[in-house]
């Protein structure tokens, strides 16, 4: 069974268009005005194959062809981050929309379904897989209220607002019947471009450990104070930058330091700070490792600190378990992309996703394609429209292997 790539291409290009800041990227934050466009494009679709679309409670969607059992899921998120890209998760929600849509156009019966998980991104609440998180329990009926926006409004009041909550329908998925999860997704990554790659098998997805580290220092004068002498908490933070990224690289096995975001107080030109309060972001496909780059880089601050007489506070912020993909899953992928003569690599995932979530559930696998120049999150985001359908066509014959 062959996809209709136009097809694919032009619903990708139509939903690029449901975006608050037209011009600059695509930004479409769950339970917004654009999500809710973005819904309605799917329900259409749904409507016109006669597939049932349901919404969960906490805005998940289910859309399943006439007769589907939902043995296999096939899912990824209609959000985006801020001034993000026109294909991050949109991709695997529109090319699984276009396979169940192949099986219809093809009359072959398929017990596939479409999953569109709800608030991936964590734009809105600060929490990344949302929607996934209570599909699978991890999230309770508590966090509906613990889960907070910028301006303090709850998880909750967003979804009675949008008319998606509802006390008589379950906030997790009954997954004892699902045999099978599948995502398509961009790489975000710069690895298949840059080897030429067509196909990407997801192996791992990376564990995560988040700390916030504080230094804090003596504020003073910027002009009347010495240069020796000084408690600079500023200057013990840009010792650590440079120290941080050295032990991420001397770590090797793909460990990766991010510092993402850092805040220094009082912030003047003219004012040595009296404290800096930044995150680091450090990530691996083993656990082991990471945290053994963790506790070094908890050793590395306070080394800096005490030596430049500032006090430094250390704080867990998250922690997340690698996570690594079906070996079932992952041979027949591989036997099918050697099948099909494709260019392909079996390699891990930096970023998180949605799947992940359901892999301690049942047999979980994701499929890559390239990122132009290994951009995602910004408005450069880019896939080269053939890659956009390879990928499409090869989640197409795997899941007609499977069904």
């Amino acid at each position: 069974m062959e996809i209709n790539g136009q097809r694919l291409i032009d619903d990708l290009r139509a939903l690029r268009e449901m975006t608050a800041t037209p011009g600059n990227g695509v930004t479409r934050f769950s339970y917004s005005e654009e999500d809710g466009r973005a819904r309605d494009y799917l329900a259409r679709i749904a409507d016109q194959y006669g597939f049932a679309m349901e919404t969960d409670a906490v805005g998940n969607i289910c859309i399943r062809p006439p007769g589907s059992k939902g043995r296999l899921i096939i899912g990824s998120h209609i959000d985006t981050v801020r001034n993000g890209g026109w294909l991050d998760g949109i991709y695997g929600v529109m090319s699984g929309m276009e396979v169940l849509r192949t099986f219809a156009d093809s009359g072959v019966h398929t017990d596939a379904m479409l999953v569109i998980y709800a608030e991936e991104e964590g734009s809105g609440f600060g929490s990344t897989m949302t929607g996934s998180k209570f599909l699978t329990g991890k999230y309770k009926a508590e966090d509906l209220t613990a889960l907070k926006d910028e301006e303090g409004r709850t998880l909750l009041a967003h979804l009675k607002e949008c008319g998606y909550y509802r006390e008589d329908v379950p906030l997790a998925m009954d997954l004892s019947g699902v045999d099978c999860a599948l995502e398509l997704h961009i790489e975000q990554g710069p690895v298949m471009d840059r080897e030429h790659l067509q196909i990407g098998i997801v192996d791992t997805v990376f564990g995560m450990h988040v700390l916030e580290i504080e230094f804090s220092g003596l504020g003073n004068h910027a002009g009347a104070s010495p240069m020796i002498g000084r408690r600079d908490s500023m200057s013990a933070f840009g010792e650590a930058i440079l120290a941080i990224e050295k032990t991420a690289i001397d770590a090797g096995h793909g460990v990766v330091a991010t510092i993402g975001k850092a805040s220094v107080s009082p912030g003047g030109s003219n004012v040595i700070p009296d404290s800096v309060r930044f995150t680091v972001d450090i990530r691996s496909n083993d656990d082991g490792i990471t945290g053994e780059t963790v506790e070094q880089i908890r050793r590395c601050a306070m080394e800096i600190a005490e030596r430049r007489g500032v006090e430094c506070t250390i704080r867990d912020v998250a922690d997340s378990s690698a996570i690594p993909f079906s070996r079932r899953i992952i041979e027949e992928m591989a036997a099918l992309a050697e099948e099909q003569k494709l260019v392909y690599r079996v390699m891990d995932s930096g970023a998180v996703h949605d799947t992940a979530m359901l892999a301690p559930f049942t047999e979980a696998g994701m499929i890559f394609v390239p990122s132009i120049n290994g951009r995602s999150h910004v408005p450069e985001e880019n896939t080269n429209e053939d890659d956009l359908i390879r990928g499409t066509q090869f989640l197409m014959d795997y899941v007609s292997r499977k069904s």
